[in-house]
């Protein structure tokens, strides 16, 4: 988004005149969510300005970092404030879905984190070649087409998953994931489709 982020971070690029983080929190709103805490580091004053003069009708709190701690560390500093699964989105995506199935899907499914996945189909403008073991032609596929699940950013994680962030360090969602993987948790995966994302 550059240039654009040398001027604004990121969650107050407009599209349509307004916020990227006021269209991600107004989907939200719509399904009832009314307390918010948003991470902030990189020119993060501006943010609470924005916020405070927004005076929105829904709870803001503001998660500084005093360094960069990645996509999950932030979270550690709020363990203590959820008694119940939650959302966690990045400033950067909109994901038009029904938040009540998702939030639904992720308690009846029992899961650690739940991960909102697009589906996504590549196709290969070129015809691939196919190699045997004596590095000789076996077959050219003409344009093939991959399909693919692709992570956008929108998940619900279990509170108790918290205690698994290391504290003060630079910690990413993608960590998290791994290491919930590692402790043979549950992840669920919550697909939507492309033009939802």
């Amino acid at each position: 988004l550059e240039p654009f982020t040398k001027v604004l971070p990121k969650p107050l690029v407009p599209i349509h005149e307004t916020p990227i983080i006021e269209h991600i929190i107004k989907r939200f709103v719509k399904y009832g969510c009314t307390e918010y805490f948003i991470s902030i580091n990189y020119k993060g004053k501006i943010i609470k300005a924005y916020f405070d003069e927004l005076n929105p009708k829904y709870n803001v709190d503001f998660i500084e970092e005093e360094s960069p701690l990645g996509t999950a560390g932030s979270l550690g500093l709020v363990r203590k404030k959820f008694n119940k699964p939650f959302f966690v989105t990045n400033c950067d995506i909109i994901i038009e879905a029904d938040y009540n199935k998702l939030y639904n899907y992720h308690i009846e499914g029992n899961y650690d984190i739940t991960l909102v996945a697009s589906a996504k189909e590549y196709i290969i403008p070129y015809g691939t070649c196919k190699l045997n073991d004596q590095g000789d032609l076996s077959y050219i596929t003409e344009k093939p087409k991959y399909d693919f699940l692709i992570n956008t950013g929108l998940y619900v994680l279990s509170q108790e998953i918290l205690n698994i962030i290391p504290k003060g360090k630079l910690y990413h969602i993608t960590d998290l994931i791994t290491d919930i993987i590692k402790a043979n948790k549950k992840i669920g995966v919550f697909p939507i489709n492309d033009d939802n994302w």
